[in-house]
């Protein structure tokens, strides 16, 4: 990473997760399945269970947070060995710089102990997206034409793959 004072950690507090996340839906609708309209009147409490519920991991630069990724564990007992990267997200002026890097790379490491392989969805126009996550070690295993559904049209979802052990 070459943005010197950034930090990459856990994030627990509500509100700044709540601010990123309502920044991610204005900035960049067509990546999330959900929408800023949703989720603005959404009370504090439901960020701070999702806290709870996913581990998420931030970047702050000073006390400023610039960017998020989630992920989530599967709960059943035949699928608990896997988990969903979610909601990530770089501040425009804070992208190509190594962040996002950092992020995966720190989520990569945590989940490691927890599973054997994380999943991922991303909107098919997203292709520096793609491109960050095929560096990253995922791999494209489908696509799901018509995943999304906005006024202006459908979008399809790459879906995506990387094994963390051996099976």
């Amino acid at each position: 990473m070459n943005m010197p004072g950034l930090e990459i950690r856990r994030l627990d507090n509500a509100h700044d997760y709540r601010s990123i996340r309502l920044e991610a839906l204005l900035d960049s609708p067509e990546a999330f399945g959900s929408m800023h309209a949703v989720e603005v009147d959404r009370p504090l409490a439901h960020f701070a269970e999702r806290l709870t519920s996913s581990v998420i991991f931030a970047a702050y630069d000073g006390a400023q947070i610039v960017a998020m990724i989630g992920l989530k564990q599967k709960e059943g007992p035949k699928d608990s060995h896997k988990a969903f990267v979610w909601g990530f997200y770089v501040r425009p002026d804070y992208r190509k710089h190594g962040v996002g890097k950092a992020l995966i790379v720190a989520l990569m490491d945590a989940a490691h102990d927890i599973v054997e392989q994380l999943t991922l969805t991303v909107v098919r126009q997203n292709t520096s997206a793609i491109a960050l996550y095929e560096d990253s070690g995922f791999v494209t295993y489908g696509i799901e034409p018509r995943s999304l559904k906005e006024v202006a049209g459908y979008s399809d979802e790459v879906l995506m793959v990387r094994f963390l052990r051996r099976a």
